[in-house]
Parts: structure tokens; C-alpha cells; sequence
């Protein structure tokens, strides 16, 4: 047998009847040629499925048109209503593919060094790409659209309308039915969206060339704060950018007393963040202290406030060194000591360092999580300022053989290095957080909770170099809390002054968090927190000892709190007016 022989058996043994007509009701290439795709366009231009529709329609329609000539034309005006509608959409795409997408894919395949195997997918509904493409009407176009939308379009849309009515209503009674039917669905992803995909069939792209790729995207589809994805397992490389979620406009009094309960006694509620998602601190995860850098009006005091009266809703200590009088919310207010003047400040700083240091030798011999005792926190107020104050006072007031350096400003640097374990924490505040506000680099590296808002190129690169800079928003109260190199566009609580105060009480009105103990204040006090209040004139070991010796009025205690007596601050003021001074 000669090799035209063997050739033609093959060929007719391929052309089959059977297999012929397997191709045709498939939708494969009569041909018999393999690898042809099913459910996307191919050499041909047409999928599998596209030629299977044509392939078994038209023998369909054309048996459907001599056996019921009636329904013929109702199927013809049915088939050009929808090819109208296709035609239209068809031809919307093309311009928006000619003006955005074939471009930026002329763009990237040099970046990518690929010439086939790119495929760019925007989506017509991010920002406002497809009302870039509307022209200016004529006032012969305005007239006919107007025309048409007071005349035909109402009776184009009547039956529409109605059947969309009626599905609606449909919808509405099989709820009941319908509602319980949920427990087989899939969920959905909550961040699928409008979205830019780009899809390469490569395994891996450089980091400079993942760089130039996002570069020509953003540049030649004009859709800003878009957030980026790459993902490069597998054997292509996919980047996804969808638009950026953005926290809500105002959180107040009813989101933080919401959130309160359920945190420990060192979290700390900030407010709600993309997708109205709470935002929380740890003093003991994240960081012992917080810096807060923003411009003027940006919100510095009301995030400071925020964190304050949730220490004082626990049975902290809250010191506030404000120049200005940011926090009058505070005036009067138990737990508080607002020093206003440099002296005030000075001396506050010296004792809160001693207490520290006291803990901390304390916590040697104890157990590891031995407690010691009420959370302090420091707001630092405008310390750009603030630290030029303490030097200038101390330069005046310092005697002969003392240190030159301001012992307030060695103080705050000995609380930035030793506050984790003493649960005395510092929140700084400035206007631009520099090495020189906080007393050295070194002392600003403790703070590993930075907060920013109204921020300039400057201050980000100065503060937090690791972490991408946004945008800076305009909205009031909008703030980048920036933890680990990770920044979180949050919307900061605001507390009205009468919902400060009254979040700063206890939870229980009338009642104190410590023992179940009620009085008409509310207020107690361990020996140890009146000596640093200053309720008691004399040291603590000079007060113990009087304490045991029952000299004067002694006090009854009123509960515990941890090993320590409780004592009302009424009494114990009382104990320390009637005693004759040591």
C-alpha cells in the first residue's frame, strides 16, 4: 500500500459520519482540529459555545418556521432586540477599549517584556472613566433627547417596568421560603468590586518591573486611590487594583461606649476604619506609648482625649502637661492632675520617673504577672514647645552642683525607656514629632504607635520612612494609625466635653470599679496613689509607718484593690489636715 493510500484511509476514518456530526452538535471545528477553546475566543473568533448556539438555532428556527409560520415573526423581532442591545453595548466597549485598554496594554508589553499572554480587564464602573467619554451635545441632539425621554421613552419602559414590579412583589411573598434557603449559599466575597485585573502567563516579574507596570496603569487609566495586588503563585502573575474603602464620616459617644466593654484593660478604642471596622490599640502588643504628629486643627487633643477618659473609665491616673489649656474636659475631674505651668510640669515628670523606677524594682521580686497597680498615662502636650519650656525653667531655677540638664526632660526619656512594665505610658503630641522634641532619636524609637493626619512628605519620611505614604485627607478627625510598618486610614471618635465626662466615670454612676464601693464621688485611693496625688503630705514609707502607729485620725480601709487598702479621699485628706507634720 502506498503512502497516498495510507493517507486517504487516515483522512476518511477522521471524516467520519459520527464524528462529523459529534464536531457539529459540540460546537468543535469541523476540521477535527484539537485544542480548540470551549468558553473563550480562539483563532476563528468565535468559542465553542458560540458556534454550538449558532450551529443547533438556526436548523431550529428554520424547522420552528415551517411548522408554525405565526411565531416566526415575534422570534425575529425577539432576536433583533437583543442584537440591537448587544451592538449597542459592543459598540460603548469599543470605544472604551480604544481609549483605555489598548493603549495601556501598547504600554506594558515592552515593561513586561512579553509580547503575547496579557490580558488587561478595567471595569466600566470605576470613578468616572465612561463619563470621560460622553462629547458635548449639540442643541439639535439636546432637543431630540428630549424629545425622546418626554415621549417615548415612558412607553418604551411601561411594560418594563411592570415586570419588574411584579418580580419584585414575586419576590416579596416567597421570602419566607426563599430566606431559609440561605444556608446553602457560598459567601460572597465583600471585596469584590469594581476592579482593574491584569493577567500575565509568566511566573514571576521583578520588583522594578512590577513598579514600571503600576506606573503606566496609573497613568493611562486616570482612577485614583486604587489599592494594589499582586500575586505570583502559580504559574502566572495576576495584579489586581480596586478602589480604596474609606472609613466613615463621624463615629461618636455611642461607638466607643459600644466598643469599651468588650476591650482589655490595656486596649484602647481609636474609632472605626475601612469598611466601619473598629480600630484598636494595645499599650501591651503594640507599644507602651503613642505618638501623635499633625498639623494645627488636625484633631491632636481630641485623640488624645479619647484615649484619656477610657484610662480613667478603668481606675487609672491621667497627668495632662498642657500649656494651652487643650483639655478642659479634665478640669475637676478625679484622677486628673492638669499642670499648666513649666514648674508644675517639672515636678510631675521627676515623680511619675520615680514611680516607674519604683514599680520596676518591685516587679523583680514578683511573680511575672504581678500587677503594679493603676495604669498612669501621660499626655505630653505640644512638645515642641513644651521641652523648650522645661530647659528655660530649669536654667533659671537650677542651684549650684545641680545637673545641666532639666531632670523633667531626663525624666520623660527614663518613661519612654521603662514605662511597658511600670503601666506608665506616654502620649506625645506635636506638630512635627523631631528627635530634638522628645529629647534624642533614640527615645523617639519607643513609640511604636505613630499617629498622622494632615501629614506633609517631610513628617511621613521623618516618622515612618517603612510604610507607604496615602494620601493625607481633608476630612476632620481622619488619621493614619501606623503600627509595624502597616498604616490604617481610621476615622478618630469625637467626644463631646460633657460625653468625656461622663465616660471618664465610672461604668456604674455613683459606683467605683474596684470592691463593688459606692460614694457620692465615686473615688478611692490605695496609700500609694494619695501620697502621688498629694492628697498626703509625706512619703510612703513615712506614711506607712504612721498608718501602723495610729498616729492622728487613722482612716478606715474600704476595700482592696489587688493586695492594697482602699481609704475615700475625704478621709484621707482629713487624716493628713488633723496630723501634726513629722
Amino acid at each position: 500500500m502506498t503512502e497516498l493510500e495510507r493517507a486517504l484511509r487516515k483522512l476518511q476514518r477522521k471524516h467520519t459520519v459520527s464524528r462529523v456530526a459529534y464536531r457539529y452538535l459540540s460546537g468543535r471545528p469541523l476540521s477535527g482540529k484539537p485544542g480548540y477553546p470551549y468558553r473563550h475566543r480562539g483563532p476563528g473568533r468565535l468559542a465553542g459555545w458560540q458556534r454550538q448556539v449558532i450551529r443547533l438555532s438556526v436548523p431550529a428556527t428554520a424547522a420552528l418556521a415551517v411548522a408554525q409560520p405565526e411565531q416566526v415573526g415575534s422570534l425575529i423581532g425577539s432576536a433583533v432586540l437583543v442584537s440591537g442591545y448587544r451592538l449597542r453595548r459592543r459598540f460603548t466597549m469599543r470605544r472604551f477599549n480604544r481609549e483605555y485598554v489598548t493603549p495601556t496594554l501598547a504600554a506594558l508589553v515592552p515593561a513586561m517584556g512579553l509580547q503575547t499572554g496579557i490580558r488587561l480587564h478595567v471595569d466600566p464602573s470605576l470613578g468616572n472613566l465612561t463619563p470621560r467619554l460622553a462629547k458635548p451635545l449639540s442643541p439639535a441632539e439636546k432637543a431630540v433627547r428630549l424629545w425622546y425621554g418626554e415621549n417615548a421613552e415612558p412607553i418604551i419602559r411601561w411594560l418594563p417596568e411592570r415586570a419588574q414590579r411584579a418580580a419584585w412583589a414575586a419576590q416579596r411573598q416567597a421570602e419566607p421560603i426563599t430566606s431559609r434557603l440561605a444556608v446553602f449559599r457560598r459567601p460572597a466575597d465583600p471585596d469584590k468590586g469594581p476592579r482593574i485585573e491584569l493577567t500575565a502567563n509568566t511566573p514571576y516579574l521583578t520588583r522594578e518591573q512590577r513598579q514600571l507596570v503600576s506606573s503606566i496603569v496609573g497613568s493611562k487609566i486616570p482612577v485614583a486611590d486604587l489599592v494594589e495586588t499582586w500575586h505570583q503563585v502559580g504559574p502566572r502573575v495576576t495584579a489586581t487594583w480596586t478602589v480604596r474603602k474609606r472609613p466613615p464620616s463621624r463615629v461618636g459617644a455611642e461607638q466607643v461606649a459600644a466598643n469599651l466593654a468588650g476591650l482589655a484593660e490595656w486596649e484602647f478604642y481609636i474609632g472605626q476604619g475601612a469598611g466601619d471596622r473598629p480600630v484598636t490599640l494595645s499599650l501591651r502588643d503594640d507599644s507602651p506609648h503613642i505618638a501623635v504628629s499633625a498639623g494645627t486643627g488636625a484633631g491632636k487633643s481630641v485623640l488624645a482625649e479619647l484615649v484619656a477618659v477610657q484610662v480613667l473609665n478603668r481606675g487609672g491616673r491621667v497627668v495632662i502637661l498642657d500649656r494651652k489649656g487643650s483639655h478642659r474636659w479634665a478640669l475637676g475631674l478625679s484622677g486628673v492632675d492638669y499642670c499648666t505651668k513649666p514648674a508644675q510640669m517639672h515636678d510631675a515628670l521627676v515623680r511619675l520617673a520615680a514611680l516607674a523606677d519604683e514599680r520596676n524594682t518591685l516587679a523583680m521580686h514578683e511573680a511575672e504577672d504581678w500587677d503594679p497597680g493603676p495604669r498612669v498615662l501621660v499626655i505630653a502636650e505640644e512638645l515642641n514647645a513644651t521641652i523648650g519650656q522645661l530647659v528655660n525653667f530649669w536654667a533659671e531655677a537650677r542651684g549650684k552642683g545641680d545637673p545641666k540638664r532639666s531632670p523633667a526632660v531626663s525624666a520623660l526619656a527614663d518613661l519612654l525607656f521603662m514605662g511597658r512594665s511600670a503601666k506608665v505610658n506616654v502620649l506625645a503630641i506635636a506638630q512635627m514629632l523631631t528627635a530634638r522634641a522628645i529629647g534624642g532619636p533614640e527615645a523617639r524609637e519607643n513609640f511604636g504607635v505613630r499617629c498622622l493626619a494632615r501629614y506633609t512628605a517631610n513628617n511621613w519620611k521623618m516618622l515612618v520612612p517603612e510604610a507607604a505614604m496615602p494620601r493625607a485627607s481633608r476630612t476632620l478627625g481622619r488619621w493614619q494609625i501606623v503600627i509595624g510598618g502597616q498604616a490604617t486610614e481610621t476615622q478618630v471618635a469625637y467626644l463631646t466635653v460633657a460625653e468625656a465626662r461622663e465616660l471618664a466615670c465610672p461604668r456604674s454612676p455613683g459606683t467605683s470599679q474596684v470592691s463593688g464601693l459606692s460614694s457620692p464621688a465615686g473615688d478611692f485611693l490605695t496609700l500609694r496613689q494619695a501620697v502621688e496625688a498629694g492628697v498626703l503630705p509625706w512619703t510612703y514609707e513615712a506614711t506607712k509607718k504612721r498608718l501602723q502607729r495610729g498616729v492622728g485620725e487613722v482612716p478606715e480601709a474600704r476595700g482592696k484593690q489587688g493586695n492594697a487598702d482602699l481609704y475615700t479621699r475625704e478621709e484621707l485628706a482629713a487624716w493628713a489636715g488633723k496630723t501634726e507634720p513629722a
